[in-house]
């Protein structure tokens, strides 16, 4: 299920692009007890970090911490070596250090000098991921069947659907299957000039990774090209928050042994034996610092409620983003465009249900305002399937829309009868035939 609406699931931030900021690009471990033990780790170990405090510099310097003080916020790192610049107070420097296996980075400010070659720093705030994390690709096995659907643009483009053939933090290579043109249902031939490298995508989506929510965001096309197996495209992602890095995170994980994701737990040395004080922890649980549920977007509009009612536009848009709309297709794509002509018009709030299961949860959920069928869903026609929702609760009053890619008479008479309110015929005439009717049905014209 997807609900879009102007404070949930920032999924409108990927029909509508918006700059993320490093802090929902990165994930960072902040908790000022567990940055303490990290350090008085490295400087048990005395493990070397790579301290970069210039851009003039060839090489990074090299040193370990020797010293951590939590009453005063320092710590005090013993250089192999002068810096070639020396620095001044305050001046900021990144730090570069191996733990459990993985390579972190934190940004250190000076403080002053110690004994030689002893430089104090203070604590660092955060500390993040300094591997090429993106780097990490994990292959899918012959049996995975996981899709994926790109739109190039929600006006006027490409929609693209396929199969994942490898997967990374930083995006994908998937095999296409299908594509089409948003605004027709004529199928487009895939060839390797489709799309030119460099081409923004406007939604990237990955509906169905084992046991995980969907991952949607934007992108770019890095290149396309024939293999034995057919077309391979190869996308960069875009616009990943940490909820996004969360999932794709978890699934790398999952599929490889190698790929840690997150931050080990560490315990403070004054917690450790004496036994335990000659050795490295283990590597143990691993932390998630930043929450992984959607949050609020704090740039988002708010329209002058004074200025919206006396405004024809203002308030028509006020109630589309209401209208609760759930469209039942199984077809990804085909379910995808038609909700980004629904989004382009202003409707923010979407139920999506690829099966009748699906459908009937969110039915038993939500108060409907609008149902949208594909004629023939797995085995089921929409008839059925009208008929099963209306029988588990539906009311009568919310309008059916039934999308026919073929002549079916019952269909005609259902629509004659008042049981479907509207037959959309393919290709869809989204604004000649759907907004208008659409808009009819939810009376905001009238109304307004």
């Amino acid at each position: 299920m997807i609900m879009l609406t102007e404070t949930g699931l920032s999924i409108r931030d990927y029909f509508r692009k918006t700059r993320k900021t490093a802090s929902e690009r990165n994930r960072m471990l902040r908790d000022s007890g567990q940055i303490l033990a990290w350090m008085e780790e490295l400087a048990r170990l005395g493990t070397e970090l790579d301290l970069a405090f210039s851009g003039s510099e060839v090489l990074p310097t090299r040193g370990a911490v020797v010293a951590v003080d939590e009453a005063s916020g320092a710590l005090t790192v013993l250089l192999q070596w002068k810096p070639s610049d020396e620095p001044s107070v305050g001046h900021r420097i990144v730090a570069v250090f191996p733990m459990d296996g993985q390579r972190f980075q934190a940004e250190l400010a000076y403080l002053g000098r110690g004994h030689y070659l002893e430089y104090r720093f203070s604590l660092p705030p955060a500390i993040l991921h300094a591997e090429r994390r993106d780097s990490v690709r994990v292959k899918m096995l012959p049996e995975d069947t996981f899709g994926i659907v790109v739109l190039q643009s929600l006006a006027d483009g490409l929609g693209l659907a396929g199969r994942l053939v490898d997967l990374s933090m930083g995006g994908c290579c998937f095999l296409l299957t299908r594509v089409v043109h948003s605004k027709g249902e004529g199928k487009v031939p895939i060839t390797p000039d489709l799309m030119p490298p460099g081409t923004p995508l406007a939604v990237v989506r990955l509906p169905d990774l084992p046991d995980l929510p969907l991952v949607e965001c934007g992108g770019y096309l890095c290149y396309m090209r024939e293999t034995e197996q057919g077309m391979i495209a190869g996308i960069r992602f875009e616009s990943l928050g940490s909820f996004e890095n969360g999932i794709l995170g978890k699934f790398l994980s999952e599929r490889s042994p190698g790929f840690s994701f997150g931050f080990p737990q560490k315990r403070r040395r004054r917690d450790l034996t004496e036994g335990e004080l000659k050795l490295p922890q283990p590597c143990g649980a691993v932390a998630v610092p930043e929450e992984l549920e959607p949050q609020p977007d704090p740039d988002e509009e708010e329209l002058p409620i004074r200025e919206a009612f006396t405004d024809r536009e203002r308030l028509n848009q006020i109630r589309k983003r209401g209208k609760k709309i759930m469209l039942v297709m199984a077809d990804d794509l085909e379910r995808m465009l038609f909700m980004a002509m629904l989004h382009q018009d202003g409707y923010r709030c979407f139920f999506e249900a690829s099966s009748l299961v699906q459908a009937l949860n969110h039915q038993r959920k939500v108060p409907l305002d609008l149902l949208v069928v594909d004629q023939v869903l797995g085995h089921m026609e929409a008839l059925n399937i009208i008929d099963l929702l209306r029988d588990k609760g539906l009311p009568q009053e919310v309008p059916v829309l039934v999308v026919r890619k073929k002549y079916d008479v019952r269909l005609t008479l259902a629509a004659k009868a008042g049981k479907v309110s509207l037959l959309l015929e393919r290709p869809l005439d989204f604004a000649g035939v759907v907004k208008p009717a659409v808009e009819g049905m939810f009376r905001l014209q009238a109304d307004a």
